[in-house]
């Protein structure tokens, strides 16, 4: 046989690894690979391949090994411990359970997650002691059922005196036996384990096998262990496990109550206390829920609770706490914030989630929220002060109009309600095209002309005029609308990129920032394509500037981007170079053009030996790598004159020129200084 014969592979495939043992010489190849046998038959093969010199000809040689052995119990090792780690955390889970059916469709599962090759079914008596139901199955091919014998226990391990002969029937036949297909042409009875309630028994777990030859004493004590948690579980739900529940959690939601906030609220404070961290808590009001429930009675209040309190669970961390304090009034505990007026995203976020509207009884709803804030330490240092000021600010919130959040401290509050108008105001800035482009030039060091511009986004506000940058970008990211601003920023770019050529004025790149929410976009590079080739622009024109720590945020994705980004003919910058976190290593395996100086370090350049030690390193690492290097913030000649002393090529800057309109750009690029 061939090697196509032996193993299933293209024909490209395989010249391709025929390529790579070629390449490795006598160091060799070692690959594993499964395989069908000519019977039939599943197996792993180990393929060790090297390459041998005849003269002018290569003669590839392959050693295969049968690993089948070694596949499998690695696998069944595998699979064990998974299985054990499930089994320890079974029976705390248990205790959440407010359902006999979940907690044996989880024990199903996890039983053949260890299990692979094997099915598993949960039996329960009906009728006489000597017949079980099948109420669950896993792992069992669908099929027609049809009638079959009866399962007798000999080998079964601890089965009681009473589950001596089974006879497996289906629910929904009555008391006619019944074997499903599968089962009596596939499966055979590998081992029964007893499930046991309060001093009663509940059920059999039944594992089928194909080979039960194979079910061996490790896979036995799984599974008595398996029997023996559930067991654990259904005592819980029959008793204590049910009145623990009852006392830490609410039956409705499956929240926990005030009594189990209470306490996990402490803790989260002694937390916070020993890291130097805010805490926030958040108390939410259902507004009008009275007339949902004199509309549609209490089963349908019931109904949007339960939805309300999935809403909540969406929107925070796996880590903060969500807690139904009583009717319609929930509490949500944020931990780790890096500063409080964190909390006030959150809010926000749950307003959003409340927005779309709930379905109940058959019937659409529009229910808002009314939402109060207090923070750790400010507010108060114990769970009930805490509490007790956001229900506080909560009332604010009603009283202000509902459908909204406020803060009990009263700078904080200020602060946030004034970035929350500043969003307001942001999102209808790009709607009423109030965003505006300034360019600030590039100069080339060693002749002093122009090489380039800068586009800077600007917000003319039709009240307070040219608002800072400061004011409002770090606002864009928060809430999102960074990406469409920054979209819409390229495409002005392009159309002014193409003005320019019309008018016969010099060709300059033009250098536009990315964000940290646009460069996390999977399809970035083919929306940037995309928008220069609408507009008829030349790539070469368009530079864009990431900073480093986006870059080594998610290595791998900002050298896929930037790898296509320079095949579609588009240069990118390392913008802010020095300020982040940059691996060197990284660093060279990413096709960029030009590093940015920070204009921090420009700044104290001559005054600083530090900052020049620096400036002077950027500057040589660079050109060693063969990137270009930029200088931001250049304000004095001395700054010029030593950053042209490095052998810094571009800068820019107050002393070269400030930002100014497209207009006044146009007319700077059309003097005869700027021509080339």
């Amino acid at each position: 046989m061939g090697p196509q014969g032996l193993v299933a592979i293209d024909p490209e495939q395989l010249r391709r690894e025929y390529d790579e043992v070629i390449a490795a010489g006598e160091r060799g190849i070692r690959v594993e690979r499964p395989t069908t046998t000519r019977k039939g038959r599943q197996m792993w093969t180990e393929l060790n391949r090297k390459v041998l010199r005849l003269g002018d000809e290569l003669i590839i040689v392959t050693v295969a090994r049968d690993i089948t052995g070694r596949k499998r119990a690695q696998e069944r090792q595998a699979a064990h411990a998974r299985y054990q780690q499930k089994l320890a955390h079974f029976g705390e889970a248990a205790l959440g359970r407010r359902e006999v059916p979940e907690l044996v469709d989880d024990a199903l599962r996890t039983v053949t997650e260890a299990l692979p090759a094997c099915a598993v079914a949960y039996l329960e008596p009906q009728g006489s002691k000597r017949e079980l139901v099948l109420r669950a199955a896993a792992g069992l091919p669908a099929g027609p059922a049809a009638v079959g014998g009866a399962y007798r226990a000999t080998d079964a391990v601890a089965l009681p005196a009473e589950h001596g002969e089974l006879a497996i029937v289906d629910r929904t036949e009555g008391a006619t036996p019944l074997l499903p297909y599968a089962w009596a042409n596939e499966f055979r009875c590998a081992a029964l384990v007893p499930v046991h309630g309060d001093a009663r028994s509940l059920g059999v777990l039944c594992v089928l096998s194909r080979n039960p030859g194979t079910f061996g004493s490790e896979e036995s004590k799984l599974l008595v262990t398996a029997g023996s948690v559930l067991s654990a579980g259904m005592r819980r739900i029959d008793s204590e496990g049910r009145l623990a529940f009852l006392a830490q959690f609410d039956p409705l939601t499956g929240l926990p109550n005030r009594a189990l906030l209470s306490d996990r609220f402490s803790q989260m404070i002694v937390q916070a206390r020993r890291r130097d961290r805010p805490l926030g808590v958040l108390f939410i009001d259902l507004d009008d829920f009275k007339l949902v429930n004199d509309s549609l009675g209490h089963a349908g209040g019931d109904e949007l609770l339960k939805d309300a309190a999935l809403r909540l669970q969406a929107s925070v961390r796996p880590g903060d706490t969500v807690a139904r304090i009583s009717g319609d009034e929930f509490a949500v505990v944020l931990a780790d914030l890096a500063r409080a007026d964190d909390a006030a995203l959150v809010a926000q976020k749950i307003i959003d989630q409340f927005a779309r509207p709930f379905r109940v009884a058959g019937r659409e709803l529009f229910v808002t929220a009314s939402i109060g804030i207090a923070a750790y330490p400010a507010d108060g240092d114990d769970a009930e002060s805490l509490l007790g000021a956001a229900d506080a600010a909560m009332y604010r919130a009603k009283q202000a109009g509902r459908n909204g959040f406020q803060f009990f401290t009263a700078d904080i509050n200020q602060r946030t309600r004034a970035r929350a108008q500043v969003g307001s105001e942001l999102r209808r800035a790009l709607e009423r095209q109030e965003f505006v482009l300034a360019y600030q030039p590039k100069f080339d060091l060693r002749t002093g002309t122009p090489c380039g511009a800068e586009a800077l986004l600007r917000w003319r506000h039709p009240e307070r005029g040219l608002v800072s940058p400061a004011e409002f970008i770090l606002i864009l990211e928060e809430t999102g609308l960074i990406v469409p601003v920054g979209e819409w920023v390229l495409e002005q770019v392009c159309r002014d990129l193409k003005a320019w050529e019309a008018a016969g004025l010099p060709r300059f790149p033009v250098a536009v920032n990315l964000s940290a929410r646009q460069f996390r976009h999977a399809d970035l590079d083919e929306r940037i394509r995309a928008v220069i080739r609408r507009h008829g622009v030349d790539p070469s024109l368009v530079e864009l500037e990431i900073t480093e720590s986006q870059v080594m945020q998610d290595p791998e994705h900002a050298k896929r981007v930037i790898q296509a980004l320079n095949d579609g003919g588009i240069r990118v910058a390392i913008d802010d170079f020095g300020t982040g976190y940059s691996s060197l290593s990284y660093l060279t395996r990413f096709r960029v053009g030009a590093l940015k100086i920070d204009r921090s370090f420009v700044a104290n350049a001559l005054e600083d030996a530090g900052d020049a030690t620096i400036v002077r390193t950027i500057v040589d690492m660079a050109h060693t790598l063969g990137f270009l290097v930029v200088a931001e913030g250049v304000e004095t000649q001395a700054q010029a004159a030593f950053l042209r002393s490095l052998g810094c090529e571009q800068a820019q800057g107050y002393y070269f020129a400030k930002p100014m309109p497209e207009a006044e750009l146009r007319a700077f690029f059309a003097l005869p200084t700027c021509r080339r």
